[in-house]
């Protein structure tokens, strides 16, 4: 009776997503097998604004993987393990990456989130693979069903966090604030700016895997308006110079019209706006790839 009760009620009750969820979909993603037509890499924007699942269903025989990471920077750490994960026997091998001020910075260029789950001990890894989704249904978190039941209001400011596992976190915030993440970027542009040396890096990983026969794509994550003009200041990002560099190497750039994209704090898009981002990177795959 205990076993059915403690069963019934695991599957009521609030459940804790960010320990059992959150910690398979970083493992997943890190220790991915090599069998992706089409990786994209990036930061916290690529992979809280680009959905693999949208993009197969533009491109049904394809398979996508969001290797995005928090402060993931695009040098040569990156480019092997974003390259690791294509399915070098298929003839379709694409890399589409969300190319942002910060991936051009030295405060991305320990991929420090990237490193912390490579090297997580082997065990853990285990756990976290084929453990956590049984630990999930048993994870009913009372306190959180007797705090919210015992509370006058709802909270007036929350956040989601819903984790696909092919790499994407679908997100939202309540309320929305656009300024929200202007300070915490002017801090960090006081010290890092886009470094010359990550471009021409950037460039010739371009260059190297047309070379190999890797096709690719990149795009600037859409933000506000706001913190477009700061990167393009204080951070140095130049989008025409970017643009260029890469299509000289090589490469495809994925035009976006900013004006049709919201953000929920000034960097990160909502799911709609990831949506839509989504479809439009998949028209793009799918009509550059045809006309080959």
């Amino acid at each position: 009776m205990a076993a059915i009760l403690v069963t019934c009620l695991s599957f009521v009750l609030p459940k804790n997503k960010e320990k059992y969820l959150g910690d398979m979909f970083w493992s997943r993603k890190t220790f991915a097998p090599a069998k992706y037509d089409v990786v994209i890499m990036g930061d916290s924007r690529v992979y809280r604004g680009v959905s693999p699942k949208i993009i197969e269903e533009n491109l049904p025989d394809w398979e996508v993987l969001n290797f995005g990471y928090s402060n993931g920077g695009l040098n040569p750490v990156m480019f092997d393990a974003a390259e690791s994960k294509l399915d070098k026997k298929d003839k379709t091998n694409i890399i589409v990456m969300g190319i942002t001020a910060n991936t051009l910075t030295d405060y991305s260029r320990g991929n420090d989130q990237y490193f912390q789950e490579l090297n997580r001990p082997r065990e853990k890894v285990i756990e976290r693979l084929y453990l956590n989704p049984i630990l999930y249904w048993f994870s009913a978190d009372l306190s959180k069903l007797l705090k919210n039941s015992f509370k006058q209001k709802p909270d007036s400011s929350y956040y989601t966090s819903d984790y696909h596992m092919n790499g994407y976190v679908e997100s939202e915030k309540f309320p929305v604030d656009t300024l929200e993440a202007i300070p915490l970027y002017k801090k960090d542009f006081m010290e890092y700016k886009v470094e010359k040396a990550s471009l021409y890096v950037l460039f010739n990983q371009v260059a190297e895997w047309q070379k190999e026969g890797i096709t690719v794509f990149a795009f600037r994550p859409p933000v506000s308006f706001s913190m477009k003009a700061l990167e393009y200041t204080m951070g140095l990002y130049d989008e025409n110079y970017i643009r260029s560099g890469i299509e000289k190497a090589g490469g495809y750039w994925i035009d976006l019209d900013f004006s049709e994209y919201q953000t929920y704090d000034g960097s990160h898009l909502d799911k709609n706006s990831a949506k839509k981002l989504s479809e439009v990177i998949g028209n793009e795959l799918n009509d550059c790839m045809n006309m080959q």
